[in-house]
């Protein structure tokens, strides 16, 4: 309770604060918009406008991209981590991959896709597969040997190993890199979105851009951000933490 409290306060004194660099600094609309403009662009927009509409279609395309994005991720991971010459060919290659920005890709996918979805879909499986692959891969090496040497003399082995021993011991690592690959997808749908035609969160804050709209520009920042952290703190954070309690990774409380 106390700590909701502080949280409380600290939010009140921040909205304070804007209101009065808004108003005692005759700031312009169109530059810095008061803390009520906003609140009436969530309003206006939620129940009016389209702002329900460019979630959903958001969400749409980074769930199909991020999925996408898992399965091939967890095969790659399963290879490298397999074969020990793709691993130092490939592999390497993946590091520094994913030292590109997701807005780096954008021309590319627009040349190949166009301005469809299919161009952002593209984008988020590139930033997101390479957590994936890169988290599989550590935590399939970092199975104990002795692990699966104690399966296959119990008579587990091929696709009864993998299934029953392999995975599911990789499974506490694994959902690390994929609470990081959700982080990943969230930031590219994002970069991609912005680009593109029709419904999006993205589409939303480019014509708040556009139309010098500011108030629909910051309402379209929070959303981004409430959405991101629900979904990767709160979402994968719980199930982060209920398999290392489950696996016996961290003590229980």
């Amino acid at each position: 309770m106390k700590l909701a409290l502080i949280r409380i306060g600290f939010y009140a004194i921040l909205f304070v604060v804007w209101y009065l660099i808004v108003k005692v600094g005759e700031i312009p609309n169109y530059i810095l918009p008061a803390p009520i403009d906003v609140f009436e662009s969530f309003y206006f927009g939620f129940l009016k406008g389209g702002y329900l509409i460019g979630i959903f279609s958001s969400l749409v395309r980074v769930l199909i991209g991020y999925f996408l994005a898992l399965i091939i991720g967890v095969v790659t991971g399963i290879l490298l981590a397999r074969y020990y010459l793709l691993d130092i060919t490939f592999g390497k290659s993946i590091l520094a991959l994913q030292s590109i920005p997701s807005v780096a890709w954008v021309p590319l996918a627009l040349l190949w896709f166009g301005i469809t979805d299919k161009a952002v879909i593209f984008i988020i499986i590139l930033e997101a597969v390479l957590p994936v692959a890169l988290s599989t891969k550590n935590a399939m090496k970092n199975i104990p040997l002795n692990l699966i040497r104690a399966a296959q003399t119990l008579g587990s082995k091929g696709l009864h190993l993998y299934q029953n021993v392999i995975l599911k011991a990789m499974i506490p690592e694994l959902v690390t890199g994929l609470r990081l690959s959700w982080a990943f997808a969230w930031r590219a749908l994002i970069a991609g979105e912005l680009f593109i035609s029709g419904a999006g969160i993205g589409q939303t804050l480019e014509l708040g851009r556009s139309l010098a709209d500011m108030a629909q520009v910051i309402s379209m920042i929070t959303t981004i951000g409430v959405i991101g952290f629900l979904t990767e703190n709160i979402f994968f954070g719980s199930i982060e933490k209920n398999v290392r309690l489950a696996w016996g990774l961290d003590a229980q409380k």
